[in-house]
């Protein structure tokens, strides 16, 4: 509209412009932004204003398209004559709400014959190149006209085209159905709009959105005018959207809505059949590790494949879906009872058991799955499904890599689990977390930092267990969050106590697997340790065995720019994983922390002695420092000292306390300063 040549623009009833292109601005020398909510009688003089207000007046009375030749006299001087097309605007309901107009400056000293030529020119190349086939019949369905995009339609010559009727054109079914609109257009004398479905000459059908209009000229018989829009993308959009809808595009399978849908409807199946079936969950034991070791790219494969294999296992019309995650769903109807149902289930949890080759890696996963049956355990998709997933949880409680059969004592427990991730989610954002602060200790007895806990105190609750929590916001993926939260507050614990006097005193933090793959760890460090004015060696970062080796090559590589931002590292629960000597020389680490399960009886027990000691001698041997946690009895500390073991944390000094507490055991004891 803006390089058409001539003035377009939009009016209300009150004659405003809602809309008017670079022409009309240009012809009454304003921008778009003062012509917004004019009217004409604040450009033109008054006689002329009133002539066009009279001539929008009577598009709008009479519902019908006016053709006139205006003359327009400008306040700022000269005078211009258009050939201007105006036509009525309706809403939703029909009702004339404004005017649009269409108009074509003319020299007024050009004859009516040229001006009208020329205006036909202008009308036929607009017609021409809009993207819409537009065409005109009379009365007994002959083509008097057609543009460019028609023609390209029927892929023939214009003069193939005029003066045929849609018999000549389309297969009889097709022509039928256009022969019938037409005729109640022209009949009726009323306007029908609707979809078309038409075959092209390129092979293909197109989906159209056509209007028909009817046309009489005074002494003509009626003709029809129309105007089709090709829909055909915009209904294969809406198509793929509705499939993306139900099905989930990474496995193909019904994702939950469409799978509760088409449960809904074998259950009504199979109770008119008094039928039983088996509502099954199934979830990949450890999945989460596979994006951890080999990337999202190679768990999605993963999850390609066990979709594979649980149609190759329930071939058609077996109903399978995946829920979310790594959670599928599958039904196994009919069955006569549990038991079969037991049976079926294990042979599914077997196909998924063989190794998976996953990036030239072979991939091996157990799976925990809960059943739910129907008659017995409900009738309602949803339900059922919902008591699947508690039975499902039942089985990873109990120890993974099983199957277990829903009873109503699963209902609440599943209630409970539900309202402690809904609790979790929210616990950051409303300030529920708090560091408690358990100090380390020299062999001379003082203090030589603290290990940071978290806590959660849960309204209404207390104190939840992290052993509970900490498990919850790794699986929920909220750990990345939470973990930046407390280095940051971690920080900010080591920036008051040196501001108060008590010394430069390290605090160490506990690091999560999510954390250490997210990608944006060092960032997040770097942003608590520069505020707070944090030196190097004062913030470390505890990460177990397990967490490091799931991907050492990765692991070692984000440590490195840790320890090159000033974090000590230490290894936690030394020990009790499976870490690589070759892997061990190559982390940035400077601390190993072995583990309180040796710490317990070395003192009485030989076997743990000898342990600690050959783990002790070990880690001085690579040039790493050792702090044993756990110490609880003073024999203990004893038996660690006379091995040279370097720090001691446990309750025989202090159980973990808030902030405050720490606070004042640093200023009871002697600290030390990093050096």
């Amino acid at each position: 509209m803006e390089h058409v040549g001539a003035c377009v623009y939009v009016k209300d009833r009150q004659g405003r412009h809602v809309y008017a292109n670079r022409a009309m601005c240009e012809l009454y020398g304003v921008s778009w932004e003062q012509l917004r909510g004019k009217t004409d009688a604040q450009f033109v003089d008054a006689p002329q204003a009133l002539l066009l207000q009279e001539a929008d007046r009577g598009v709008i009375e009479s519902g019908k398209t006016v053709h006139e030749q205006e003359e327009i006299a400008l306040l700022g001087g000269g005078r211009r004559t258009f050939w201007s097309v105006k036509v009525p605007l309706h809403d939703g309901k029909g009702r004339v709400i404004g005017v649009c107009g269409f108009s074509t400056e003319i020299a007024p000293d050009i004859p009516v014959n040229e001006r009208i030529a020329g205006h036909s020119h202008l009308l036929g190349t607009l017609l021409q190149n809009v993207d819409a086939n537009i065409f005109l019949k009379d009365s007994e369905g002959r083509y008097l006209y057609i543009n460019e995009k028609s023609r390209k339609l029927h892929g023939r010559t214009l003069e193939q085209v005029l003066g045929a009727t849609d018999e000549e054109l389309f297969d009889a079914e097709t022509a039928r159905t256009l022969r019938l609109l037409d005729e109640q257009v022209i009949t009726r004398m009323q306007r029908h709009a609707g979809e078309e479905t038409l075959f092209g000459a390129d092979g293909r059908w197109h989906h159209f959105w056509t209007v028909r209009v009817p046309m009489q000229y005074p002494g003509m018989p009626p003709c029809l005018l129309g105007f089709a829009t090709e829909i055909t993308e915009l209904l294969d959009l809406r198509r793929n959207l509705q499939e993306q809808r139900v099905t989930d595009r990474l496995t193909g399978l019904p994702n939950h809505e469409q799978f509760v849908h088409a449960l809904a409807g074998q259950i009504l199946a199979l109770v008119a059949q008094s039928r039983h079936a088996a509502v099954v969950l199934l979830d990949l034991d450890e999945f989460k590790y596979v994006n951890g070791y080999l990337g999202q790219e190679a768990g999605n494969s993963l999850l390609r494949e066990v979709g594979r294999r649980l149609r190759q296992a329930l071939p058609e019309p077996a109903l399978i879906g995946r829920i979310g995650g790594d959670d599928f769903a599958v039904v196994i109807a009919p069955v006569a009872d549990p038991d079969e149902a037991s049976a079926q289930v294990q042979q599914l949890r077997q196909s998924l058991a063989r190794p998976y080759e996953i990036r030239g890696r072979s991939v091996q996963l157990t799976t925990s799955a809960g059943i739910a049956m129907l008659p017995r355990d409900g009738q309602d998709a949803q339900v059922l499904l919902e008591r699947a997933e508690a039975a499902m949880y039942a089985a990873k409680q109990q120890g993974r890599d099983r199957k277990t059969f829903y009873t109503p004592g699963f209902a609440a427990a599943a209630a409970q689990r539900v309202d402690l991730e809904n609790a979790l989610r929210s616990a950051l954002a409303a300030g529920q977390f708090e560091l408690h602060y358990q100090p380390k200790v020299l062999r001379d007895g003082t203090v030589a930092g603290f290990e940071a806990l978290l806590r959660w105190n849960r309204p209404g609750h207390g104190q939840v267990s992290p052993l509970t929590f900490i498990p919850l916001a790794e699986r929920l993926g909220l750990l990345v969050d939470i973990g930046a939260w407390v280095i940051d507050e971690a920080c900010k614990a080591m920036a008051e106590w040196r501001e108060a006097g008590l010394g430069r005193i390290p605090v160490a933090v506990n690091l999560s697997l999510n954390q250490l793959n997210s990608g944006e760890l060092l960032s997040r460090v770097q942003a608590s340790l520069r505020p707070h004015a944090i030196g190097p060696n004062e913030l470390g970062l505890e990460v177990t065995e397990s967490v490091m080796m799931r991907n050492p090559e990765q692991a070692i590589a984000v440590l490195r720019s840790l320890v090159g931002a000033g974090v000590e590292l230490s290894i936690d629960d030394f020990g009790t994983g499976y870490s690589s000597m070759a892997y061990l020389k190559l982390l940035p680490v400077r601390w190993l922390k072995l583990d309180r399960q040796f710490v317990k009886d070395m003192h009485a027990d030989a076997r743990d002695a000898a342990l600690c000691a050959g783990m002790i001698a070990l880690a001085h041997r690579l040039g790493l420092r050792v702090i044993a946690e756990g110490v609880e009895l003073a024999a203990q500390r004893d038996a660690l000292l006379a091995l040279d073991c370097d720090q001691f944390q446990g309750f025989f000094y202090s159980a973990p306390v808030p902030k405050q507490a720490a606070t004042e055991y640093l200023r009871s004891a002697r600290a030390v300063q990093v050096r």
